[in-house]
């Protein structure tokens, strides 16, 4: 699994649970954790898209 891949599939947890949980506070916090997820996740991805190019200029 990618640490992309990785990263979405603990943002989907953390939403998934967050529906089921009754305390807000809970709830808050899990949702709050599944952004931050994305996040890195997104992160990814944009480092790994910046490195293609350069790595295509370099041939």
């Amino acid at each position: 699994m990618s640490d992309t891949a990785h990263y979405r599939f603990q943002s989907d947890q953390a939403r998934r649970l967050a529906r089921q949980v009754t305390d807000a506070a809970v709830r808050e916090k899990l949702l709050e954790m599944a952004e931050e997820y994305d996040r890195y996740a997104d992160l990814i991805e944009a480092r790994s898209i910046e490195q293609v190019p350069a790595a295509v200029a370099a041939h």
